[in-house]
């Protein structure tokens, strides 16, 4: 089986990746490459090593957010995430499918996992993207994460239970997405309201 193995990547690996990825082979075996070059020895990374990375490509604060996007890769919590659980997340933050991106972006915002978004939670989340993102002017109704979790909840919590659920986040994320495209399409471009799109956009494609 050594033959088959691509610098510590075996079959068996490669084709339980491909099933599981929207990657292709050569994809998988580039991004294990990547990989290999921030983990410790190959095997795995730890959320300190997420943070380096992070840090290398936001001018800002980016060890919170690191911490939240480490929290959804590292799919059984033992603290470390192995090229596996790193490829899988990836594709789910790159992925094409709506459902499938949005869900990676719900488990962002509900840090414990309870299946609801929480005020505090959205706050937590938000305000690390905007220790991250320093030198990106937020719009005055949206000036701070505080600002942007209430406009946020006041649109998508339709039954002001204070509580957001993956329905309501879908459903708000899907509507948020259709008003941009009839906006562009009728050449109005953003808006001084588009403050919290930017901010979804941010999440949703980190990684990608």
């Amino acid at each position: 089986m050594g033959g088959n193995k691509s610098k510590g990547l075996s079959a068996e690996d490669l084709d339980y990746l491909k099933r599981r990825v929207s990657f292709s082979k050569e994809e998988i075996i580039d991004w294990h490459k990547e990989y290999r070059k921030y983990c410790n020895h190959g095997r795995y990374m730890t959320v300190e090593q997420f943070k380096e990375v992070y840090a290398r490509i936001f001018d800002g604060d980016a060890s919170s957010f690191a911490e939240h996007v480490f929290r959804t890769f590292d799919h059984n919590g033992d603290g470390k995430v192995d090229f596996k659980e790193f490829l899988i997340g990836l594709s789910l933050t790159a992925s094409t499918n709506k459902d499938k991106k949005l869900k990676w972006a719900f488990s962002m915002y509900d840090i414990d996992g309870n299946g609801t978004i929480s005020r505090e939670e959205m706050t937590d989340l938000m305000t690390s993207i905007y220790r991250m993102t320093p030198t990106i002017i937020k719009p005055q109704d949206v000036a701070t994460p505080e600002m942007i979790t209430e406009k946020l909840f006041r649109k998508i919590d339709k039954n002001n239970d204070n509580a957001i659920t993956w329905e309501e986040f879908r459903d708000g994320a899907l509507k948020e997405e259709e008003e941009e495209e009839e906006e562009e399409e009728e050449g109005g471009g953003r808006g001084g309201g588009g403050g919290e799109e930017e901010e979804e956009t941010l999440i949703t494609n980190s990684e990608s």
